[in-house]
């Protein structure tokens, strides 16, 4: 027979064995701690309900159209308006699942979009955090990538690359003062509360950015690029070396290094 505290200890050793699977979903997933009551949903339970989902692109304007699934609506959560957005374009009654994602495990974007649908009382909201590159790896069939699908996934940028074209405030300042040099702040004008000491830095928003990317201009020059964090040129790269462009470089932290 056994003891009391046999029993014990299988006791304790049996509930840590149905955690487990909990444990191991949450880990790499450190923004579900905040959002306990949400609900998530994986790439293969995704893949699934694709069809009937309503898949809702809750990032910014650039992050969209360089890479996103193929029938997701892009509402971003960014603006004032978001809920009253969703609600034109989706019932609160309407009983299909109902999908928000943004850029992966860290992106808090979906996770807000969520909760403020969950309190404008939508239904049948879950949360893919696994975001659109893992989506992408897995489902290049049903993902746009610079307006072609299926994506290619060899042109996924890694973060190793993107980091080599990443310098120093210091350095930046410093090739900025160079010949053939072309300094562009990326930031929209309502962005701009501090404006760095840069030679010849000009102002030019992202969107006018990739359009003049899309035209090879600056293509022949020594192109330095800032931003407000160091997040929005990840995008911008995109642009460029799909236009084959090879002599940039990005202000690491963006505005966050000037400061």
């Amino acid at each position: 027979m056994k003891t009391t505290v046999q029993r014990a200890v299988l006791t304790i050793a049996g509930l840590f064995t149905l955690a487990l699977p909990l444990m191991a979903a949450e880990e790499g997933y450190p923004l579900r701690k905040k959002y306990p009551t949400l609900q998530y949903i994986t790439t293969n339970d995704l893949k699934a309900q694709y069809d009937k989902a309503y898949i809702v692109d809750v990032r910014s304007k650039i992050e969209f159209n360089v890479i996103h699934t193929n029938k997701a609506v892009h509402l971003p959560m960014a603006v004032a308006t978001f809920a009253s957005d969703l609600e034109k374009t989706r019932q609160k009654s309407a009983s299909s699942p109902l999908v928000f994602y943004c850029n992966g495990h860290t992106c808090e974007k979906s996770y807000e979009a969520a909760e403020v649908a969950t309190k404008a009382g939508f239904k049948g909201i879950s949360v893919y955090d696994a975001g659109i590159f893992e989506w992408t790896k897995a489902n290049p069939d049903k993902t746009t990538l610079l307006g072609k699908t299926p994506a290619a996934k060899e042109k996924l940028i890694p973060k190793s690359t993107f980091a080599k074209k990443c310098i120093s405030y210091d350095e930046f300042k410093k090739k900025a003062a160079g010949p053939n040099t072309v300094v562009v702040d990326i930031r929209e004008p309502v962005q701009r509360d501090v404006v760095p000491q840069i030679p010849g830095l000009r102002n030019i928003p992202s969107d006018r950015m990739v359009d003049l990317i899309n035209k090879g201009e600056f293509k022949d020059k020594q192109l330095l690029i800032l931003d407000a964090v160091g997040k929005q040129v990840e995008w911008l790269q995109y642009y460029l070396e799909g236009k084959g462009y090879s002599n940039y470089l990005f202000l690491e932290k963006g505005m966050l290094s000037a400061k």
